[in-house]
């Protein structure tokens, strides 16, 4: 039983937001966070023990799979770094980043090199430019520059003070293609911020093959009028898409009384819908140029969409998952999202809620994508209903941390 501080202490909505490397490989989350008992988007304060249960959920919170942890990016206030209490987590697991408001005064700087005595790692966020930062330059193992707040050649002409130090460079708030390439040319080692997840358009050249392909089998499959013996002869004639699909099916997660030979019979035990959702989910690996994080997020956000619903006690939950799973579609494909849905056929409702968030999917739809980049701002009309997206994001991502093996190649 907890103790009556605890009972106090607010709900915790916490989301994440992937830091990439520079061959697009994740490399750690930064933890988003806020208090779902407050209609201000504030961040932690220096609470020692509200500070305990946004670290405490971080312990709990899936990263990745058993065998390859991701660290943490934590925001730290100086009441939280300069406090007599150390904060109770492994120094393997996170990253503190140390806000921009903090005054580097020798309290803050004497903390810094207590924890990394310690063994942590420190981030330098939002970096001022400042001759008084250039002090925690030396106690630093990153450094994040707001590339939205900045302009490029005066970080161009700093690069090199920064290279004196052992340190990586990190770009936040990147939010499309160009700025990434910019700050990849220039000697950046690190990017985070949501351009992974915008389209690259292609402009005036037909989709690849196997993104042709992929349309043609959703196309099937999506099909109302479609014979379950014509999806499934569809979906046998890939071979590698049928052996990944019978892999899943034999699993333990499955757990079937006995083996799968084929298609067939795995609409048997699965039902047409499972079937649909793997077939799509699998075929959606198949693009290399894809980066794994983008398949990961879509699938965890279609399973959030639809455990929300099932929370709500929706009869077209699967309906939820589909309009998750797709909502990313085209930066998958490269072409516009209206084009690619509006050629798929779905009902209305779903296409509506996917393409312009209408109805009450595409408000669910909405609120998933809120949340995952931390506006909690969009979330303050329902806390109740925050709370069920928190908790069913948490668990998407370990449904996803549990199936990762299944879609081993490109979801890691």
């Amino acid at each position: 039983m907890g103790t009556q501080e605890d009972n106090d202490i607010p709900d915790i909505l916490l989301a994440r937001q992937p830091i990439f490397d520079r061959n697009m490989e994740v490399f750690a989350y930064e933890l988003l966070y806020r208090s779902n008992k407050s209609n201000e988007a504030s961040f932690i304060c220096g609470d020692q023990a509200t500070a305990r249960l946004l670290l405490n959920n971080y312990t709990s919170f899936p990263q990745a799979t058993e065998h390859h942890r991701i660290p943490a990016f934590i925001n730290i206030t100086q009441n939280l770094i300069t406090a007599d209490e150390m904060l109770p987590i492994p120094p393997e697991s996170v990253v503190l980043e140390l806000l921009e408001s903090i005054e580097p005064d020798e309290q803050v700087i004497k903390a810094v090199q207590r924890y990394r005595e310690m063994g942590f790692k420190i981030a330098l966020d939002d970096y001022p430019f400042t001759p008084e930062f250039e002090q925690l330059l030396a106690y630093a193992d990153f450094v994040k520059v707001d590339v939205m707040d900045v302009d490029i050649e005066q970080v161009e002409k700093k690069v090199a003070l920064f290279r004196q130090y052992d340190l990586k460079l990190l770009a936040e708030k990147v939010e499309d293609h160009e700025c990434y390439q910019r700050y990849l040319d220039i000697g950046f080692d690190l990017f985070q911020g949501y351009f992974f997840e915008k389209p690259q358009i292609i402009r005036g050249k037909q989709l690849s093959d196997n993104k042709q392909a992929l349309m043609m089998l959703m196309s099937k499959l999506y099909d109302p009028d479609a014979k379950t013996d014509d999806i499934a002869r569809q979906v046998s004639q890939d071979a590698q898409l049928s052996y990944k699909l019978l892999r899943i099916i034999n699993s333990a997660s499955y757990n079937l009384p006995r083996q799968v030979q084929s298609i067939q019979q795995a609409v048997v035990f699965l039902g047409m819908n499972q079937l649909k959702r793997w077939a799509t989910m699998l075929s959606m690996t198949q693009n290399d140029d894809t980066p794994p994080e983008l398949i990961k997020t879509l699938l965890i956000r279609g399973q959030a969409c639809e455990r929300v619903a099932l929370k709500l006690q929706r009869q077209d939950a699967d309906q939820f998952f589909t309009a998750g799973l797709l909502s990313g579609i085209d930066s998958i494909m490269g072409a516009d999202l209206s084009f690619l849905i509006s050629g798929l056929p779905l009902d209305n409702t779903l296409k509506q809620a996917i393409i312009n968030h209408e109805g009450y999917m595409g408000e669910i739809l909405k609120l998933i994508l809120s949340f995952e980049h931390g506006q909690w701002d969009e979330l303050n009309s329902d806390p109740e209903l925050a709370k069920i997206i928190n908790e069913s994001y948490l668990e998407a991502i370990q449904w996803s941390d549990v199936n990762a093996s299944a879609l081993s190649g490109s979801t890691g």
